[in-house]
C-alpha cells in the first residue's frame, strides 16, 4: 500500500468513526427524548443533523477522489467502496433520529393524554443494540459478529408489527388518541428502519473483511481482462436494470389501491430481485476498475453519476417499503392521479438509457450529433422533473382537502415524496452526465 493511499484510508476511517459515534448518540438521545418527552434533548438531536450532513459530504468526496486518483486495490478498495454505502446508511440513520426527536414537540402540543397500552422501549433497546454492536463489529473487523447482528433484524420487525397492530386497535376504540397514536406508529417505523440500516452496515462489514456480498450470498465475480465489458456498456446495463425496477412500480401501486396483497407481494419480490442485481452490478463497476485504467471521463464524476443512477432503484424500493406500512383506502379519482404521477416519474427515468447510449457514442467517437442529442435528453429530463413537481403539488392540495384522519394524509403525502424522488434522482444523474460530456 502506498503512503498516499494509507493516508487517505486513515482519514476516511477517522471521519467514518466520528460519524458512526455521532449517529449512535443521536439515536440514543432521540429515544430518551421521546420516552421522557424532553423537548430540549430533542432539539439538540435535530441540531446535530447538520454535522452528519457535513461528514457525509466530506467522506464521500475523499472516497471518490481516492478511487479516482490513488487506485486502491483488494481489501483497501473494498473498504472505500463499502464506505460510500455505509455513509448513506449513516446519513439515513441520522434522519431516523431526527424523525423520532421531532415527535416530542408534536406530542407535547396535543391536549389528550396518551392512554394506549403500547410500549416501544423493548423495540428501541433492540434496535439501538443492533446499531451499537454493528459499530463495534466495524472497529474490530468482525465478520462473524456482523452475521449475528443480521439475524436480529427479524425480531425488530416482529416488534414493529405488534406495536402497529396494538396502536390501530387502540385508535379504533379511542378516536381521541389518533393523533398521538400516529406519532407512535411513526416512531415504530423509524426504529424498524434503524434496524434495517444496521443490517445493511453489517453486510458491508462482511464485504470489507471477506469480499462477499452476503445480500446476494455470492462472491463478486472478477472480470477477466479478455472479457472485461466496456465501461459505458456496464453503465447502460445498470441503467436498464434500474428502469426494470421502476417500470414495475405502477403495477405494484395498482395492486395496492385494489387491496390485492398477494399481487403486491409478488411484484415487490420481482422489483427487489432486480434492484439487488443492479446493486451487484454497481459494486462490480466500482470495485473492478483496474489499477491505472485510463477512463474517457473523470472517475470522480463517473462514480457520482453511478451513485445517483442507483438511487433511482433505491427510490423504487423505498416506495414498496412504504406501501407495506399501512393499507389505506384512496378515493378512485385521487388514486388515478397518484398513479399518473408515478407513471410520469417512471417515464422520466426511462431517459437514462438513451442518455448513456448517446454519451457513449460521443465520448468514444466524438460524434457531435450524439452530443447534441444527449444535451437534449438532459433538457427533457429537467423539464419533466419540473412538470412532475407541479403535478405533485396539485395532488397535495387535493390530499389536504380530504376529510380524512391525519395519518392517512401523512401517508399519502409521504408516498408522493418517494415517487418524486425518482425524477429528482434522474435529474441529478443527467446533470452529472452533462458535466462529463462537456469535459470529454
Amino acid at each position: 500500500m502506498s503512503i498516499l493511499v494509507e493516508r487517505d484510508l486513515m482519514e476516511i476511517r477517522n471521519h467514518l468513526l466520528e460519524m458512526c459515534h455521532l449517529v449512535v448518540e443521536m439515536v440514543r438521545s432521540a429515544v430518551v427524548a421521546f420516552e421522557r418527552r424532553d423537548p430540549e434533548l430533542a432539539r439538540r438531536v435535530i441540531e446535530q443533523d447538520t454535522r452528519i450532513d457535513e461528514l457525509d459530504l466530506k467522506i464521500d468526496q475523499i472516497c471518490l477522489e481516492t478511487i479516482a486518483l490513488k487506485h486502491p486495490v483488494a481489501s483497501d478498495l473494498r473498504f472505500v467502496v463499502s464506505t460510500l454505502d455505509m455513509i448513506r446508511d449513516l446519513e439515513r440513520l441520522g434522519d431516523q433520529a431526527v424523525n423520532i426527536a421531532e415527535r416530542v414537540p408534536r406530542l407535547l402540543s396535543l391536549p389528550q393524554v396518551f392512554t394506549c397500552p403500547v410500549d416501544l422501549s423493548e423495540m428501541a433497546r433492540k434496535a439501538l443494540r443492533m446499531l451499537e454492536e454493528v459499530i463495534n463489529a466495524f472497529v474490530a473487523r468482525d465478520a462473524q459478529k456482523a452475521r449475528e447482528i443480521k439475524s436480529w433484524d427479524d425480531e425488530v420487525d416482529r416488534y414493529k408489527k405488534i406495536v402497529i397492530e396494538r396502536m390501530v386497535e387502540c385508535m379504533e376504540r379511542k378516536p381521541e388518541v389518533v393523533r398521538a397514536g400516529v406519532e407512535y406508529i411513526i416512531v415504530a417505523q423509524n426504529l424498524e428502519r434503524v434496524a434495517d440500516l444496521a443490517t445493511n452496515m453489517a453486510e458491508e462489514i462482511i464485504y470489507i473483511v471477506e469480499g462477499k456480498l452476503v445480500k446476494h450470498e455470492e462472491v463478486i465475480p472478477e472480470f477477466k481482462p479478455a472479457e472485461r465489458p466496456d465501461l459505458f456498456e456496464l453503465l447502460e446495463r445498470h441503467a436498464r436494470l434500474v428502469i426494470e425496477c421502476t417500470e414495475r412500480l405502477p403495477l405494484a401501486l395498482e395492486a395496492y389501491f385494489q387491496q390485492n396483497t398477494g399481487r403486491l407481494q409478488e411484484i415487490s419480490e420481482d422489483i427487489i430481485a432486480i434492484e439487488r442485481e443492479a446493486d451487484r452490478l454497481k459494486q462490480n463497476i466500482r470495485g473492478h476498475l483496474p489499477y491505472g485504467l485510463i477512463t474517457p471521463v473523470d472517475k470522480f464524476e463517473l462514480f457520482l453519476f453511478l451513485k445517483e443512477q442507483d438511487a433511482v432503484a433505491d427510490a423504487a424500493e423505498d416506495i414498496l417499503k412504504w406501501l407495506t406500512f399501512k393499507q389505506v383506502r384512496v378515493p378512485e379519482e385521487l388514486a388515478r392521479e397518484i398513479l399518473r404521477l408515478l407513471e410520469e416519474n417512471v417515464k422520466t427515468a426511462e431517459y437514462l438509457v438513451p442518455l448513456v447510449e448517446k454519451a457513449k457514442v460521443y465520448i468514444e467517437r466524438g460524434d457531435d450529433i450524439s452530443r447534441q442529442d444527449a444535451k437534449e435528453i438532459v433538457r427533457n429530463i429537467r423539464q419533466r422533473e419540473h412538470e412532475n413537481d407541479l403535478l405533485a403539488t396539485e395532488i397535495k392540495r387535493k390530499i389536504f382537502a380530504l376529510d380524512e384522519d391525519f395519518f392517512k394524509v401523512y401517508f399519502l403525502l409521504k408516498l408522493l415524496e418517494y415517487i418524486c424522488e425518482i425524477s429528482g434522482r434522474t435529474e441529478n444523474a443527467a446533470d452529472l452526465m452533462r458535466a462529463m460530456i462537456a469535459k470529454a
